[in-house]
């Protein structure tokens, strides 16, 4: 079964299996002559036998009598089987390794597409550290499994056909005799298989969570040593190692027993062989040239059975390993193309929630029958208490998720029945927290359109108001960046965003809370970058602070996912409204803090009263 998964993934490393297989058959094939020199040496040069005449055509110091000629033909011989199976092993098993590797390539490429291509519905159950386990590591059991159990296999396999024909015509009572254990190895196999694989499979789940625990530890350092969590968090990674060393040392255990059966079932054998043919010596059945031949290739017909006991646990660690791959790979998108999606020709911007309710829980919606239109161009604040379900619009807008009932509409369609690419091409976000990678100044810009000319990418930056402080970096906009822009300040991170999406210019605009993480002086600077993005486009302001939405086309007022009042900054602050609460309370925190800061204007306060 999973040979017949992994065959796709083999077709680009067809031509150096194929390659590596056959010279490994040749290489086999020289190996099985390997033993016949020291026969030669004992029966031929020592011990009187008359030599076969195609050996002395070959070597014609056999049938002079020279021991000296005939010890430096065996020599030879030797020498030049060992080279050339060197030779035939290395090359094989070089072509085999670049198969398995190419293999492992294509295998961790589906798999990372195929995370990126899942929705969030995925990787919010999901844990990141899993998934990278699942690409990094578990993918190259693709690998293991070619190199380490099924050439293995397949050459031992080989080996012990090619062995046993030398040894029934040798002598078949004492091949029949090496023969007998051959059920027990596979009854061993049988018995360990089903318990390793178990084993084995606890095992990368724990190594799984491992990493998890690590990534996450490491992705929220600046908490963990602020709030001095290094005692905790230290702990939780100690248990969670505690727990792999545990299934590890398990798993080790199971396989040290399953080897030690394996290797005193090749001794039981190889003593019984030793009796019977020691027998046959003493009474003239065999010569000690004979049995010195045959003692080879029972050595060769043994160490094949026992490698197979060790391949039949690498497959069955590599098999564990591989169903994680596959289980991400077999995943099924929650949001994908109908088999009828289309493109519009042309996007006006007119957006519609029509009756759209939404879970993520079935027992806890998020939203509740929301209707609301918007005209192309217009711009719309959605605001509310946090977990009021604002940014679960933008989202469904994106069809990161879709509505568990109702529609959303883009100028009167469907977004089902987009095509999703298309439909996100048509949607420029900017976040809170801006989503840099570790890349150069331009290449962060260019995520807004690959493929954008360096002129479009300082014009976009230009607009952004972002050139000036991208010249003054050391390289410009080549200056390459740390891991979510970490040396740059809140402003500048936030401005390349914004240079990201007048270079995307897209004619719907997503802006989710994207201010509301900088000071009131940055804040200001960057809502004329905003103000000039939004124009002409039908545009989302996901807001906390109010005093962001405040010239706004309409406001809509979410609570417990509906949609409570709707409306201008002016109509809702006329009325005893939530949003006049909210504002109100919003446009009190800073006055108060400013008496509170401020010692001198207390005093005046005071003496007023």
């Amino acid at each position: 079964m999973m040979l017949r998964r992994l065959r796709s993934y083999w077709q680009p490393a067809r031509n150096e299996t194929l390659a590596g297989g056959a010279i490994l058959v040749l290489a086999t094939a020289v190996d099985l002559l390997q033993p016949w020199p020291i026969k030669w040496l004992v029966d031929y040069v020592f011990g009187g036998l008359t030599p076969p005449a195609w050996l002395t055509s070959i070597w014609p110091v056999f049938a002079t009598g020279d021991r000296a000629g005939g010890i430096l033909a065996v020599c030879g011989s030797i020498l030049a089987l060992a080279v050339v199976y060197r030779v035939g092993i290395t090359l094989g098993h070089f072509f085999l390794i670049r198969a398995g590797a190419r293999m492992v390539q294509q295998l961790r490429c589906h798999a990372c597409d195929q995370l990126h291509r899942l929705s969030l519905a995925y990787h919010d159950r999901t844990k990141v550290g899993d998934s990278l386990y699942r690409v990094a590591y578990d993918a190259h059991a693709a690998q293991t499994l070619l190199n380490g159990a099924l050439v293995p296999i397949v050459t031992g396999a080989l080996i012990m056909l090619g062995a046993a024909v030398v040894m029934v015509q040798m002598n078949w009572r004492l091949t029949l005799v090496t023969l007998a254990v051959t059920p027990v190895f596979f009854l061993i196999i049988r018995g360990f298989g089903s318990r390793i694989d178990e084993q084995s499979r606890r095992y990368h789940e724990n190594e799984s969570a491992l990493v998890s625990t690590v990534q996450e530890s490491l992705s929220s350092i600046r908490a963990i040593q602020a709030f001095t969590l290094e005692p905790e968090t230290r702990q939780r990674f100690q248990t969670q190692s505690e727990r792999s060393l545990d299934a590890n040392q398990r798993m080790t255990r199971t396989q040290l027993v399953y080897s030690a059966c394996a290797g005193l079932t090749v001794s039981v054998g190889t003593a019984a062989v030793v009796w019977v043919a020691g027998h046959q010596v003493m009474h003239g059945g065999l010569s000690v040239g004979d049995i010195l031949v045959f003692l080879a290739y029972l050595g060769m017909l043994y160490q094949p059975m026992n490698t197979f006991s060790q391949s039949a646990s690498v497959i069955q660690s590599a098999g564990a390993q591989l169903r994680r791959v596959f289980e991400v790979v077999d995943a099924v998108p929650d949001i994908v193309d109908r088999p009828n999606a289309t493109r519009l020709p042309a996007v006006q911007g007119e957006v519609e929630f029509r009756g759209v309710s939404f879970r993520y829980d079935p027992e806890s919606p998020v939203l509740r029958a929301i209707d609301l239109r918007v005209d192309p161009g217009r711009v719309v604040a959605v605001v509310g208490r946090t977990g009021a379900g604002k940014t679960t619009m933008a989202s469904l807008l994106l069809r990161f998720y879709d509505p568990t009932d109702g529609a959303l509409l883009l100028d009167g369609h469907d977004l089902r029945d987009l095509q999703l690419a298309w439909l996100r091409r048509q949607v420029s976000v900017v976040l809170q927290d801006p989503i840099l990678f570790a890349a150069t100044v331009g290449e962060n810009i260019a995520y807004g359109r690959p493929g954008a000319k360096p002129e479009e990418i300082e014009e976009a930056a230009r607009r952004a108001q972002a050139d000036e402080f991208i010249r003054a970096l050391p390289q410009g906009y080549d200056t390459l960046l740390g891991e979510r822009g970490v040396n740059l300040s809140g402003g500048q991170r936030q401005r390349l965003s914004i240079a990201r999406a007048f270079l995307k210019d897209a004619p719907i605009l997503i802006l989710d809370e994207p201010t509301s993480a900088l000071d009131a002086h940055t804040e200001q600077a960057l809502l004329a970058c905003l103000r000039q993005l939004m124009h002409g486009r039908t545009t989302f302001i996901i807001a906390h602070r109010l005093s962001t939405v405040r010239h706004a086309h309409q406001i809509v007022v979410l609570d417990q996912g509906r949609i409570v009042e709707s409306g201008t900054h002016d109509e809702l602050t006329r009325g005893e409204t939530l949003y006049r609460r909210m504002y109100e309370a919003q446009w009190a925190e800073p006055q108060t803090r400013s008496v509170a800061s401020s010692p001198k204007r207390t005093a005046t306060l005071d003496s007023s009263e």
